[in-house]
């Protein structure tokens, strides 16, 4: 065997560079990477999924605000509002409006207990927030039927268009935000850890609350 020349580092140092490349390698392949290192995901200011939910909440915004301002320019546009052969309904949201605020609610508290450590809170909370999702849509549901059966159609004048068009594009909101609270429970009663329910419970919570918001708007709206 050769022997060592003058410019060739030790065998050890040799080795001690090679074990120091590896573990660069694993690292950047996300292998043996610890938390807040450079490539690591959870060192991101935001994940992708709240930045996807971000966008889709601009959109979902864009789309309420014509269908308000719509609405806005159609009433200072008529005489008489609400126009003949309307019905009254405030009544019959005003139950819907209780819920899904109580709802909202909720998952706050929820939300709460998940950033506390408070696993069964975080479990009861969150199932409460979605069994207030599933009222409000049923109740929605039979608001729906219940003007119908007394001849309350969108067809029946301008106001009963916008109602229908109103309620029913946020009814498909407040599905979607059904799922997402469906999927946040399903996961916190599988058991999950705390710490994996915050991504869930943070979509959930984002999108919830929007529907909650946008239900006061036209509530409000079609009752003033």
């Amino acid at each position: 065997m050769a022997a060592p020349t003058l410019l060739e580092p030790p065998a050890a140092a040799r080795q001690g560079s090679a074990g120091s490349g590896n573990g660069a390698r694993g690292r950047g392949r996300g292998d043996g990477g610890r938390p807040g290192d450079p490539g690591d995901s959870n060192s991101l200011p935001l994940s992708n999924e709240r930045l996807l939910m971000i966008l889709a909440l601009i959109a979902s915004t864009m789309l309420f605000t014509a269908l308000v301002g719509a609405f806005i320019v159609l009433r200072a546009a008529s005489p008489v509002w609400p126009p003949g052969g309307s019905l009254p309904l405030k009544g019959a949201l005003a139950l819907n409006t209780a819920v899904i605020v109580v709802s909202s609610a909720a998952l706050v508290v929820a939300h709460v207990c998940q950033r506390r450590g408070r696993a069964r809170g975080t479990k009861l909370w969150l199932l409460g927030a979605t069994a207030g999702a599933v009222v409000f849509l049923v109740l929605q549901a039979r608001c729906w039927r219940e003007l119908l059966l007394q001849g309350f159609l969108p067809a029946t004048n301008n106001y009963g268009a916008s109602f229908y068009l109103l309620t029913i594009t946020h009814f498909v909101h407040a599905a979607v935000g059904l799922l997402f609270l469906l999927l946040a429970s399903g996961k916190a009663l599988r058991g999950y850890l705390l710490p994996r329910l915050s991504l869930p419970i943070d979509l959930a919570a984002m999108f919830w609350h929007f529907v909650d918001f946008a239900w006061l708007v036209i509530f409000f709206l079609l009752t003033a």
